[in-house]
């Protein structure tokens, strides 16, 4: 079955945030909503997968494409509030960049995954006549 570029770039978005998950855990001691919305973006990005494995291209996976962004960046924004305080004394000087280096590659990985998992959720599949 050939796939289509939305499955290739939930692939690379699904492993964005396997890193990012892997990033945000090694740097922070506060993980509550942020491991939950980062294994969420994971798991709604393996169930697309496996769903369109198994179902071939639907229409309605676009949802839990978009569910899986909501979830990425949820976890990116919620772990900013976490993260102000150290981004500030970063900028005064009383910080060094290794105390939030984790964070940022998290940041990053997370943003990426959401925009892939953004654009992904918008192309068209193969069900959809216009």
């Amino acid at each position: 079955m050939k796939k289509s570029p939305a499955y290739y770039l939930t692939l690379v978005a699904t492993v964005l945030a396997v890193l990012a998950l892997i990033f945000y855990q090694s740097n922070s001691i506060k993980r509550g909503y942020v491991t939950v919305l980062a294994i969420c973006a994971i798991v709604f990005g393996l169930l697309y997968l496996a769903l369109y494995g198994k179902l071939g291209d639907k229409h309605w996976f676009g949802y839990v494409l978009t569910l899986a962004a909501v979830a990425s960046i949820g976890a990116v924004g919620y772990s900013l509030v976490n993260e102000v305080e150290a981004i500030g004394y970063l900028m005064s000087g009383l910080r060094q960049w290794s105390d939030i280096q984790m964070w940022a590659y998290f940041a990053i990985c997370g943003i990426l995954a959401w925009l892939l998992l953004l654009v992904a959720s918008f192309m068209k599949s193969g069900e959809r006549k216009a």
